[in-house]
């Protein structure tokens, strides 16, 4: 149903068209669990990148990665996937107008010009290849209309917000039409830095490639630059080409990293625990600078002082190709190349302000002797700098009879990668004294340390892969669906140790990166419709996310083997929509990244990142979503999503049981119950031809615990597990409890103004100032957090013509 502006009230629920099966179909006709969000549910919903997406979906959760990577966490049906070391992959795929977007860093960028978002659950491993045994979200961008048109959106709101978007369509000029879309959106942050005003050069370092970088005073905030481009040829009335640009650049200063625990004497009592770690505590009570509050809870202020403003673009160009040979058989192309690049620094344990001084009872010492006595001290804080490139064709052939429908196809796709820390410096600082000057007071800057012959791991990704997907009708009603794709990875590169010796006469240390491996997967189903309003369909589907190497261990592929069974109804003349999906999946080799020095394996110490295969695991659980209009003008929807997701606690990586001690490896940041209620009411015109549209939403989590390990220490051999046990404040902090997030917009649409029609809208999110944590990194003696965005209200005004 049309959740935003539509041209006329809502008498029943709209249909919707997408592309899940690489053809344009009715969403209800689709054997797959779908959820599509229309283009006025996205500006109702006020969708704006890929975060807001949480939730809206049933079962889907979109968070923020700690740091400064601008980097989204996905969970789906059980898969948790972030995908950031180099030549990792992700379990649930990233989709921009049919193209495979391979980079995660930075990959929250704001999208310019929307027509469709559809997110599609369980293993997609037949059509959309491997990276998809949680699910793939597809988004579609409009193409141009060919009429003269343009269509202005300005919104201003606190956190002194400010976005406009202008959208240009030209008329046709024989069989060329295009569209431009210009998009400036900025916002400053919600929680205050502490430690503002500190002053890092860069400069000895980089051997005078940077210069000095200054912590901002605000965390969380965004400049956006945005473009799109369409151009259409329409050459014959078979053959349809379409160029698209699109390019997102942000200027933007890291979230707010808060602290939620840090490690004190009555830790001990849980065993696992080095008491030499309680200096930690000692120099957070004796630091003469303000500090990072400890709590579960958004503060107003942190002390964030290493972090510094970052940069992020991402552009791309993508030429589809279609020639409708006959009233049957269709050929479509899709050419197409994207490039991105991050550049960050940031203070991973939210400590910042904390000085190499501690004092006992006989004088102050430095913690760190080889600094200065007084200099900062960084006990975790992280620099990155990542750049990807990669291009794909996809050639797919479409043929439609009465009988039977065949989608088929081979992807080419390469990636290239180069990736870690600024090049010359150590990407992670440890337990560390900042060089240079005890005090900036004077205006020096603090020095950042330099480690000389630094390179950044680097790694090539070739993929090829065939498909093939019949879907037969035996009857008008009945269907048999088959499917079938062979993907060969290559993936080769050389990645560096990111803590080099100091001397650079002395031989650079890597380990080579090299993988090579074929895996099919398959797809079967039958399709039943008991009437033209109903579809109910059962299948079988497997994906897989490719293995790898990194941090000298070799990691398997990932696999998911999975039952779904669903109804898709339109019932009371389409006035309630029910779509229902049950779901049975077995995951095997479930990929994780984690620090080397946590992975058990002596040769992966000294590396930041590791990959391992973390375990095997069971995951069941339903889709249910509901449309009702009962009334003309009237529009409720209910959904929920449940995933029961459990451990093969035999089958966890052994260094990861060794640092989970007697409580066991824990299912971590995965909601079990997802959702999503929304009310949205249209009047008759009441004003200048206009409407009211009135909406209230929410949606909700179950309870999510963030960590794997609940212990406050790590036993060091097996012998040593039975005595560790769960340390209460540790959970507490590592935990978000259910929870709502509640929405409102009211809105006058549909004004005639001067032969144009406008809108003036009002609208609240979070309004109800949800502050709890949406992500915990556990760093050992302290657990930095990042937090649920502030409340957020503001005006949007537009018009069209």
């Amino acid at each position: 149903m049309a959740q935003g502006a539509p041209s006329t009230v809502i008498s029943g629920v709209e249909d919707i068209v997408v592309t899940a099966q690489k053809r344009e179909q009715n969403l209800q006709v689709v054997p797959i669990s779908i959820t599509a969000i229309s283009a006025d549910t996205i500006k109702a919903n006020r969708i704006q990148d890929v975060r807001d997406l949480s939730a809206v979906a049933p079962n889907l959760t979109v968070r923020v990665a700690t740091g400064g990577s601008q980097q989204p966490n996905y969970t789906l049906r059980g898969i948790l996937t972030g995908g950031s070391a180099a030549g990792s992959d992700k379990g649930v795929s990233l989709y921009l107008d049919g193209v495979y977007v391979q980079n995660v860093q930075g990959s929250i960028f704001e999208f310019a010009d929307i027509e469709r978002i559809e997110v599609l659950k369980g293993p997609q491993g037949t059509l959309f290849g491997r990276n998809a045994t949680g699910g793939a979200i597809s988004i579609i961008t409009r193409n141009p209309s060919g009429k003269f048109g343009i269509k202005q959106d300005f919104t201003y709101g606190n956190y002194d917000q400010i976005r406009s978007k202008t959208r240009i369509d030209l008329p046709q000029f024989g069989p060329i039409s295009a569209s431009f879309t210009y998009l400036h959106s900025e916002r400053r942050g919600d929680i205050r830095n502490l430690g503002a005003g500190t002053k890092w050069d860069y400069g000895p370092a980089s051997g005078g490639k940077q210069g000095v970088a200054t912590s901002p005073k605000w965390l969380g905030s965004d400049n956006v630059e945005a473009v799109s481009a369409a151009v259409k040829f329409d050459f014959t009335a078979d053959l349809d080409l379409v160029y698209k640009f699109d390019y997102s650049e942000n200027h933007y200063t890291p979230n707010g990293q808060g602290v939620a625990y840090l490690l004190d004497s009555s830790t001990l009592q849980y065993g696992g625990v080095n008491p030499n770690l309680l200096f930690l505590n000692a120099l957070y009570n004796t630091s003469p600078n303000p500090m990072t509050p400890i709590t579960n809870k958004r503060p107003k202020a942190v002390n964030n002082a290493y972090h510094i403003p970052s940069f992020t673009k991402t552009y791309g160009h993508n030429l589809t190709a279609k020639y409708q040979l006959n009233d049957s058989i269709a050929i479509k192309d899709i050419l197409a190349y994207r490039k991105a690049y991050l550049r960050t620094a940031f203070q991973l344990d939210g400590l910042g302000g904390l000085i190499n001084a501690i004092p006992t009872q006989f004088g102050t010492f430095p913690i760190d002797s080889s600094g200065p006595l007084g200099a900062p001290y960084t006990f975790l804080a992280n620099n990155g700098e990542h750049s990807e490139k990669q291009w794909s064709n996809e050639l797919q052939l479409n043929i439609t009879t009465d009988w039977f429908n065949l989608t088929a196809g081979y992807l080419h796709f390469e990636d290239k990668a180069s990736t870690a820390g600024f090049e010359g410096q150590f990407n992670t600082t440890i337990s560390r004294a900042i060089a240079g000057q005890n005090t900036d007071a004077a205006g020096t800057p603090f020095v950042i340390l330099g480690n000389p012959g630094y390179q950044h791991t680097r790694v090539k990704v070739i993929s090829d892969a065939v498909f093939v997907q019949p879907e037969i009708h035996i009857t008008d009603q009945f269907d048999i669906v088959g499917g079938a794709r062979i993907t060969r990875d290559k993936k080769h590169g050389v990645e560096y140790l990111p803590n080099q010796p100091l001397n650079p006469s002395l031989p650079r240390l890597t380990s080579p990166i090299q993988y090579r491996r074929s895996h099919a997967t398959f797809l079967a189903g039958v399709n039943y419709r008991p009437t033209d309003r109903i579809l109910t369909y059962a299948k079988y589907a497997t994906g897989y996310i490719s293995g790898g190497q990194l941090a000298t261990i070799t990691f398997k592929p990932e696999t998911a083997k999975s039952w779904e069974a669903g109804i898709k109804a339109d019932l009371f003349d389409r006035r309630f929509r029910s779509n229902l999906a049950l779901f049975s999946v077995k995951y095997r080799n479930i990929q994780y990244t984690t620090s080397g020095q946590l992975t058990g394996v002596p040769s992966s110490f000294p590396f930041s990142q590791a990959v391992i295969s973390t375990a095997n695991a069971k995951a069941k659980g339903f889709e249910w979503e509901n449309t009702i209009v009962p009334l003309n003008g009237l529009t409720l929807t209910a959904n929920v999503g449940l995933t029961d997701l459990k451990f093969d606690q035999g089958s966890v990586f052994p260094g990861l049981l060794l640092q989970s001690g007697a409580p066991g490896y824990q299912v971590f940041q995965r909601p079990k119950w997802t959702g999503s209620l929304a009310a949205q009411y249209e009047t008759p015109p009441v004003l200048a031809g206009g409407r009211l549209v009135l909406r209230a939403d929410g949606n909700f989590r179950s309870r999510i615990l963030h960590t794997s390990d609940i212990t406050p220490g790590a036993a060091t051999t097996a012998a040593q597990i039975p005595s560790v046990l769960a340390d209460p404040k540790l959970v507490k902090a590592a935990t978000t409890p259910f929870q709502w997030i509640v929405n409102a917009r009211i809105a006058l649409v549909d004004i005639d103004v001067a032969g144009s029609k406008a809108y003036v809208a009002a609208w609240g999110r979070n309004i109800l100032n949800n502050r709890n944590i949406t992500q915990f990194t556990g760093l050992g003696p302290v657990a930095s957090v990042i937090y649920e965005r502030a409340p957020t209200y503001g005006i949007d005004v537009g018009f069209e013509f």
